[in-house]
């Protein structure tokens, strides 16, 4: 039987055509419409995947466990986006799942914020607060707890808070002291002076090289259906060159946020194309050591120990 929460999913699932005859491919995608969670689907809509010969089919999470347990059951083929913390975890635990590509190294885009009126200046009055994450072992779980380790606040109160938008009501409200967000979400309210940034995320040196958000496939899947896979990978790679490239691109990204195109250009220049690299996973130690502080393994554990979890399926040739 399915996992409840893939039911509630398929109430958001949205089919992207990418061709008559291709072979279907059932992708998870977190935190619709991030400039980064999108290239999948502008992909898609770009024709990059037709090319390849594959058709996807989309379903829209929140991040997090909903995303890794939507591979590990099947009920999806692969994922896009998801936290290495909770992969490691995953696999670890002997579950069905392989990294097939990086997604983010270094997180440029992710910021935390605090209502002004709060009083809150930077995660070094953070004491006894609520600082929301979205999902444990999700990317923005690493961060949170690295900002707060490198700031020396051991009391702050880490909290999962779900998706971005919910977490930026919550924090409006005076639910939760301290959120996370991306761009453009909250650069109106920056902009008005009614919230602060508090920190970022690459504010801690180590998370500049370290690849926090990967991008993976069930392992049933990918045995059966390798050759889908290396193609997956080729015609996402074409879709990552053609965002940075194609001002088209902006358009989409405005749309799916529903905000001005202005705001989606500023928005889109938090993201790099090198830090959206997807072929080396790095700072694979850090991650473990996250992993551990985290309680998402129970115990120190070297790179090789992982060795089995990363097949990188396609890298290009020069």
């Amino acid at each position: 039987m399915r996992p409840a929460f893939v039911l509630a999913l398929a109430a958001t699932l949205g089919i992207v055509a990418a061709g008559a005859h291709g072979e279907t491919i059932k992708l998870a995608v977190p935190q619709k419409g991030n400039w980064d969670t999108s290239i999948a689907e502008w992909g898609a809509k770009e024709g990059f995947f037709k090319a390849q010969g594959i058709d996807l089919v989309l379903t829209y999470t929140e991040g997090g466990a909903t995303t890794e347990q939507a591979v590990i059951s099947g009920s999806v083929d692969m994922a896009v986006a998801t936290g290495t913390l909770g992969i490691i975890s995953a696999y670890v635990k002997g579950a069905p799942v392989r990294i097939i590509a990086a997604e983010m190294t270094g997180v440029p885009d992710m910021y935390f914020y605090a209502r002004t009126e709060s009083g809150i200046k930077s995660l070094k009055d953070a004491h006894g607060k609520t600082v929301a994450y979205s999902n444990p072992g999700s990317s923005s779980n690493l961060v949170t707890l690295a900002l707060l380790r490198q700031a020396g606040v051991g009391d702050a109160r880490p909290i999962a808070g779900g998706g971005i938008q919910g977490i930026f009501t919550q924090v409006m409200s005076g639910q939760i002291d301290i959120g996370h967000a991306v761009p453009p979400i909250g650069l109106r309210e920056i902009r008005a002076g009614t919230i602060i940034v508090v920190a970022r995320a690459n504010d801690v040196p180590e998370i500049r090289d370290q690849t926090v958000r990967v991008n993976v496939a069930n392992l049933d899947f990918l045995k059966a259906h390798r050759d889908a896979a290396v193609r997956f990978a080729h015609a996402y790679d074409a879709s990552l060159n053609w965002a940075f490239a194609d001002p088209r691109a902006i358009d989409l990204y405005a749309a799916g946020m529903n905000v001005p195109r202005e705001l989606a250009v500023e928005a889109s220049k938090y993201y790099t194309k090198a830090s959206m690299q997807p072929y080396a996973i790095k700072g694979q130690q850090h991650s473990l050591d996250d992993a551990l502080e985290a309680k998402r393994i129970d115990r120190p554990m070297r790179p090789e120990d992982i060795a089995g979890l990363i097949d990188i399926v396609w890298r290009p040739t020069n």
